[in-house]
């Protein structure tokens, strides 16, 4: 099992779902660095169209 974070709350839990809140949860750390990325591309273009870039 994994820690994940609640997107609504903050709060830190192993369940799917906040016991909290309700809310869903996600995974808190970013996925791993490759340098053969197949979706690199495709990420920082909707990064380029949300105007993070």
């Amino acid at each position: 099992m994994k820690l994940k974070k609640c997107k609504s709350c903050g709060a830190y839990t192993l369940k799917d779902v906040c016991p909290s809140c309700g809310g869903q949860t996600i995974s808190p750390r970013p996925p791993k660095f490759s340098p053969l990325d197949p979706y690199g591309k495709y990420r920082r273009m909707l990064k380029k169209q949300a105007g993070e870039a």
